[in-house]
């Protein structure tokens, strides 16, 4: 069979042209990897900056979502918010527990269980996810029917998503059920999460070539080599999710009861006064993401109310201020509530010793600073204006006499009476102050 060199050439040239089409596609880089953070409570901003980016991800042509988690819980409905936007994700979401040391304690499990691959780094745990009420208005005796409701709800919502994605649903029901928390390692005996990955850059190795399911249909990942873009928050989302600290809410109240109390000890200086109304305002917002203990919020302002008292009354003798500095110490430590049914949360969630203890040691040695210089100055006779006068010693300025002249004392000049003239530059002792008059004798007079 005679072959043409023409065909010969063509064909060459065509199987020249695919082989380096093939290493060109080979050698350019997948799609983008959308990298986030959830580094602290779950709350409105931090539940805004994750259903954002979740759902503009698709849009900058990014093949997966990857979620660096470390939570100890919070808010049920912001939780509620990331999970639907996990379940609804047309390209992968995977969440990371990591780096090590990590925990998804509460809200964290469920939003690592409705992520479509789970994994966990070494050193972390997850669990932990116990929804526990309290009575009505915060009190000891809790509601049992009431308890048990949340927790039935709280276990099928745990194991409708585990279920959902091919995990242990009977370990999820029992991380809420009985606060069941486990490591990583073990984490992955239960298929509680589908791998271990030290790093990122390990995770994403392992991602390589995976085919997921998604809310669009099946997705395979092509990780390695793949650029990460990671998102940042907006200044709004940072703001709330700063509002969802309970060391922020602290910061703020204890700064606008003491803003509060110098205006108050100085009134008319204003920015005072005005910056602590404004912060006051912010830590009280701040407490509505927050499971709260309204008696211990009350417990903060009754102390802030102690110390100025102790201010303006003259036998308190500090003790109101100690009073005060421990209503609020007390207050603080109170402050969150981590069995609020509206919340899910580690029970160490809380205000840190670390923020409380030096704060109110400062607050405590200014006050007492204060307190004594209000003591000795109360003690202390007046040495201004006509109080200061008798006694003092003085030069006449113009002659003095029964009618009347003028002296000066401590470098004011003051209109002066004698009983005799006494004539320009004598010495003058004040015997007393009548109005804006002194009465002056002779300084040598026997």
């Amino acid at each position: 069979m005679h072959v043409s060199p023409v065909r010969v050439a063509a064909a060459f040239l065509a199987l020249s042209a695919l082989v380096m089409l093939r290493a060109s596609v080979a050698a350019e880089p997948g799609r983008p990897i959308l990298y986030l953070e959830l580094d602290g409570s779950v709350n409105p901003g931090s539940a805004d900056f994750l259903v954002r980016a979740i759902e503009e991800a698709p849009a900058k042509s990014c093949q997966a979502v990857v979620i660096r988690l470390d939570t100890p819980g919070g808010m049920v409905e912001a939780t509620r918010d990331i999970v639907k936007a996990e379940l609804a994700s047309p390209i992968p979401v995977i969440v990371w527990i990591g780096p090590g040391g990590a925990r998804a304690g509460s809200a964290g499990v469920f939003i690592t269980i409705a992520a479509n691959v789970a994994a966990m780094a070494p050193a972390t745990n997850i669990g932990a996810a116990h929804p526990v009420a309290v009575g009505p208005g915060g009190s000891e005796k809790p509601d049992e029917t009431m308890n048990e409701k949340i927790t039935n709800d709280m276990v099928a919502w745990a194991k409708g998503l585990a279920e959902k994605r091919g995990r242990n649903g009977e370990w999820a029901g029992n991380a809420v059920a009985k606060s069941e928390s486990v490591h990583a390692e073990r984490a992955l005996e239960l298929k509680v999460v589908d791998l271990i990955a030290p790093s990122l850059e390990d995770l994403l190795k392992q991602l390589d070539g995976k085919e997921i399911e998604t809310a669009a249909g099946k997705a395979r990942l092509a990780t390695i080599g793949a650029p990460v873009q990671k998102a940042g928050m907006t200044p709004r989302e940072r703001f709330l999710n700063a509002l969802g600290d309970p060391n922020f809410a602290f910061l703020f109240i204890g700064l606008g009861i003491v803003g509060i109390l110098a205006e108050l000890y100085h009134p008319g200086t204003l920015f005072p006064g005005v910056l602590g109304a404004v912060s006051l305002a912010i830590g009280l917002v701040a407490t509505r993401m927050l499971p709260v203990r309204t008696g211990a919020l009350i417990l903060m302002l009754v102390g802030g109310a102690l110390i100025a008292a102790e201010f303006f009354v003259v036998t308190g003798w500090g003790f109101l201020a100690i009073a005060g500095v421990l209503c609020v110490g007390v207050g603080s430590f109170l402050l969150i509530d981590p069995t609020n049914p509206d919340f899910l949360v580690d029970r160490d969630f809380g205000v840190e010793w670390a923020m409380v203890l030096p704060a109110l040691l400062t607050v405590a040695v200014i006050l007492g600073i204060v307190v004594w210089k209000v003591r000795a100055s109360r003690r202390m006779p007046e040495t201004v204006g006509a109080f200061g006068l008798v006694g003092e010693e003085g030069v006449v300025v113009e002659d003095v006499g029964p009618a009347g002249g003028l002296v000066q004392v401590h470098g004011e000049l003051w209109k002066a009476r004698a009983s005799q003239p006494l004539a320009k530059d004598r010495r003058v002792k004040v015997e007393k102050v009548e109005g804006l008059v002194a009465t002056v004798t002779p300084k040598d007079a026997a």
